[in-house]
């Protein structure tokens, strides 16, 4: 009896999933583009999706908890302090102009707070939100560093609630003003990785303000129409302001750990009423680069 050998079965074919829907996968599980872009199928492939660069968009969010000193003497004249919580995100990508040395710069912040008096018989609510946006031009004087000027134009939004106010309990604020801005960023690199020290400072140089008179309630504002000298300008002799960020970009996976500190102060001497929020925050948070995916 003869026995026939069976010829072996092919091997299973091995499908490969096409570069975009590779892209759109990670993307849905939030795999960096970066890792894409290491992969070299999708670079020798003629048909590979290819990231651009020169349109990297740098996202850094961050979150802290500090302290805060404020004081409105449209509630009281007092100063209130107690603990601040922020969030913050910032964004830079390069512009489509400026031969490569002009970056696109966002900027959104929140802070709010919860505030006593000194014999601890007052508390307050306290929030702001601000958003800017702008240009800065950048010039490279060495491989390491960076140092950037331009300007932002930011809008700021924000209240004090006083828990013992009666007549006017709370305060509203809503302005806008251009901001001058500064850069100063070093890179370096830590476990054959880059990292990055950065300084900005943001600094309000004219604008407009929402500010009531001495005594004004809203009621007479709004409904009454008493509104006449309630926007004022702005300016460094009457609301003296800045903000600066230290941060570290410390290289973690796919992304960036980031350390760092904030330190925002928001002063004016407005229609017979001074205000200021004073904040320290120490922060938190991550810094990615996202990519343009090209053919």
């Amino acid at each position: 009896m003869k026995t026939v050998a069976t010829p072996a079965a092919p091997p299973p074919a091995r499908h490969r999933l096409p570069t975009a829907a590779v892209a759109l996968l990670a993307a849905l599980v939030g795999l960096p583009l970066s890792t894409l872009a290491s992969t070299p199928e999708a670079d020798t492939r003629p048909d590979s999706c290819r990231l651009d660069t020169r349109r990297a968009t740098e996202q850094q969010w961050l979150y802290g908890i500090g302290r805060a000193n404020v004081l409105d003497t449209y509630l009281s004249p007092l100063e209130y302090t107690g603990t601040d919580v922020a969030i913050a995100k910032r964004t830079e990508r390069l512009a489509r102009w400026g031969r490569g040395h002009v970056t696109t710069h966002a900027y959104y912040s929140g802070h709010f707070a919860y505030v006593k008096s000194p014999t601890d018989d007052g508390k307050e609510w306290d929030g702001e939100l601000t958003a800017s946006g702008g240009w800065l031009y950048n010039l490279r004087p060495s491989g390491h560093w960076r140092i950037g000027v331009g300007g932002l134009m930011e809008l700021t939004t924000g209240f004090t609630y006083n828990l013992r106010g009666t007549n006017n309990p709370a305060q509203g604020r809503l302005g806008t003003a251009l901001l001058l801005s500064a850069l100063a960023e070093y890179s370096f690199t830590l476990r054959r990785r880059t990292a990055v020290a950065r300084l900005t400072i943001d600094s309000p140089m004219a604008g407009v303000q929402f500010a009531p008179e001495y005594g004004q309630s809203y009621y007479e504002i709004f409904s009454l129409g008493h509104s006449d000298g309630v926007v004022r300008f702005t300016h460094p002799g009457n609301a003296p302001s800045c903000r600066l960020t230290a941060t570290v970009q410390l290289p973690l996976r796919a992304s960036h750990l980031t350390l760092g500190y904030t330190g925002d102060v928001r002063q004016s001497r407005l229609n017979h009423l001074k205000r200021h929020a004073w904040r320290n925050c120490f922060m938190i948070g991550y810094t990615r680069s996202l990519y343009v995916v090209r053919r």
